[in-house]
C-alpha cells in the first residue's frame, strides 16, 4: 500500500510540474500530460478496487468543464486536476483535490491580484471603467468581514485561521474592483476570424447588446465548429481575451503543498479550531 501512495504522488508531482512547465512556456497543459495521468490513476483504483476514486475524478472532470464552457478555466486545466484527482483520491482522511485546488488558487490570487494591479497603477487606473467593480467589491468585502466575524465570535475558526484567508482575499478583492479596467488593458484584442484558435474565450462583457445577439449561438468558449460558422456568418473580426494569466504553475504549487504538509492540508479544511 505504501508502495502504490509513492507512486500516485510521484504521477501527480511529475504530471503537474511538466504541466506548469508547458503552461507557462505555451500556455497550454496538453493532453501528452494530462491523459497518461488519468489513465495511471484509473488503473492505480482498479488495482486497489477503489472505484469511488474513479468516480471522484470523474465528477471533478465534470464539474470542471462547467467551468470551461463559461471561459473560466482551460481545458487542460480540468483535465490535470481530474487526473490528480483519480491519482490521489484521498490523504489524511480529506479529499485529496480540495487542498490542492485551494492552495492553488491562493497563491494565484496573491501573485496575479499584485502583478496586475500594480502594473495597472502604473499605467493609471481609470476608475469610470471600475465603477461597478469597486461596488461589487466593497459589498462582498463588507459580507465576508461579518461572516468570519460571526464564526469568530462563535468559536467555530480561531484567529490564525482567519488571518490566513485574510491577505489573499483581500488580494482577491481588490482584483475584483478592477477586473473590468485590467481585462480591458492587458487581455482584451479585437482579431479578424481567420487568427481565431480552438478555446479563445470571447470578451462578451466589451460587446455591444446589438453585438451579444449575433453571438447567441456560441457560449463562451470558441472551437472549430464555431469559428467555421463566424466564418460562414462573415464576422470579419471579434472581442476575445487573450495572454491570460496562466495556472499551470500553481497548480504544481498547490500540489506541492498538499504532499509535503499534510497538516497545513488539515488545517484548511478543518477550520483551525
Amino acid at each position: 500500500m505504501i508502495e502504490l501512495l509513492v507512486a500516485r504522488q510521484a504521477a501527480v508531482l511529475i504530471a503537474s510540474a511538466l504541466g506548469a512547465y508547458t503552461d507557462a512556456k505555451t500556455g497550454y497543459i496538453y493532453d501528452w500530460v494530462t491523459l497518461p495521468l488519468i489513465a495511471i490513476g484509473i488503473a492505480l483504483n482498479v488495482v486497489e478496487q477503489n472505484f469511488f476514486g474513479i468516480l471522484i475524478g470523474a465528477a471533478i472532470f465534470a464539474a470542471g468543464y462547467a467551468f470551461y464552457f463559461t471561459g473560466k478555466f482551460g481545458g487542460g486545466d480540468v483535465k490535470l486536476f481530474a487526473g490528480i484527482a483519480m491519482a490521489i483520491p484521498f490523504q489524511s482522511g480529506t479529499l485529496f483535490i480540495f487542498p490542492v485546488v485551494l492552495f492553488a488558487a491562493l497563491g494565484a490570487v496573491v501573485f496575479y491580484g499584485t502583478l496586475y494591479t500594480l502594473k495597472y497603477a502604473r499605467k493609471g487606473i481609470k476608475w469610470k471603467d471600475n465603477e461597478k467593480g469597486v461596488r461589487r467589491a466593497l459589498l462582498m468585502g463588507a459580507l465576508m468581514a461579518i461572516y468570519f466575524l460571526v464564526l469568530l465570535q462563535a468559536g467555530f475558526v480561531s484567529f490564525s485561521y482567519t488571518a490566513f484567508f485574510a491577505v489573499p482575499l483581500l488580494f482577491a478583492l481588490t482584483f475584483l474592483a478592477l477586473e473590468n479596467g485590467i481585462r480591458k488593458e492587458f487581455f482584451l484584442k479585437r482579431i479578424s476570424v481567420k487568427e481565431l484558435e480552438e478555446d479563445e474565450i470571447i470578451a462578451f462583457d466589451f460587446m455591444s447588446e446589438s453585438e451579444k445577439e449575433k453571438f447567441q449561438k456560441i457560449k463562451g468558449i470558441i472551437g472549430t465548429k464555431e469559428i467555421l460558422w463566424l466564418g460562414e456568418k462573415g464576422f470579419r473580426e471579434i472581442p476575445v481575451y487573450r495572454n491570460l494569466p496562466r495556472f499551470g504553475p500553481f497548480i504544481f504549487l498547490g500540489v506541492l503543498i498538499a504532499i509535503a504538509l499534510p497538516d497545513a492540508a488539515m488545517f484548511v479544511m478543518g477550520g483551525g479550531a
